[in-house]
Order: structure tokens, then sequence, then C-alpha cells
């Protein structure tokens, strides 16, 4: 006995039957024998540009990661940050960033050497004592790394 196959419609068959023949386009000329009054044109233009229009969902799996990145941030260096701001002298801290933080070791971002210096000098003062104190972490260490602010730099280019 021969397989028994169901086709597009549901119908049982062996498989040997032949598609109907699909209906060909409508010859060129036929399109071209009357034109579209401009009025009914310009209103399927209007329809077209006011048609709803799918977001791009190309690059928001990018912003959701991008915006989990900036809260983990937050989160991880929003106590370093706010300690830094207490321990260090009120000049200093402008022209300081805190680059990153680990759970033993804050490195800090300073723009020019004679900051770093003085960056130096306060923590050697009493600074570092402080930080450790707020922090709670009696082993902290601070880098320090000399260059460019990011706010600086401008936007990223991919």
């Amino acid at each position: 006995m021969a397989k028994r196959s169901t086709n597009s419609r549901g119908a049982t068959g062996s498989g040997s039957e032949t598609a109907p023949a699909r209906v060909k386009a409508a010859p060129a000329d036929a399109t071209k024998a009357a034109p579209l009054d401009p009025s009914i044109l310009r209103t399927q233009r209007m329809c077209e540009r006011r048609a709803f229009r799918d977001k791009d969902v190309s690059i928001s799996r990018m912003v959701g990661d991008i915006a989990r990145q900036a809260k983990r941030d937050v989160e991880r260096s929003g106590s370093a940050a706010e300690a830094w701001r207490a321990a260090m002298p009120a000049q200093l801290i402008d022209e300081t960033w805190i680059e990153s933080v680990s759970p033993m070791q804050i490195v800090v971002g300073v723009s020019s050497a004679p900051a770093s210096f003085a960056v130096d000098r306060a923590l050697r003062a009493g600074a570092l004592a402080e930080l450790r104190r707020v922090m709670q972490i009696p082993g902290l260490r601070v880098k320090i790394h000399l260059g460019r602010s990011p706010s600086s730099l401008g936007p990223r280019e991919s």
C-alpha cells in the first residue's frame, strides 16, 4: 500500500497529484493603461510616511547591557566615591576620578603630575587611613593612574 500524504489544503493523496497552475501577473501594458490621479498618489505617499514603523531592536540588547553595567558600576563604586569625597581635600576632588574599585583596591585617575603628587601627599597625610576607616577595609590600597579624564574624552566611537 502506498504511503498517503496531505497537501497544503489538508487533503490526503498518494503524492502524485499536481498542484494547480498559478496565475501569472498582469502584463506591463495593463498597469500603464490609466494614470492615477495626483491626489490619490499624494494620499498614498502620506499613508506610507505616516504608517506605523516597527522599532529598531538591533541595538536593544546592547543598550540593556550598558544599563546593567552602569548599574553595577554605581553599586560597586558608590560607597567608594562617597568615602573618597569625604577623605580627600576639596581642591583635589575636581582633578580626580575613580576608575575602578575592587574589594581591596581603588584605582584613582588624575589629570596631571602635580595633581598626582598632591593626591599622594594627601593619602600619606591621613586620607588613606580615613578611607580605610570609612570603608571598613583595613588593607585597602589606592593606586594612582595618570591620564585624561573620561569626561574630556567625549563620546566613544564604535
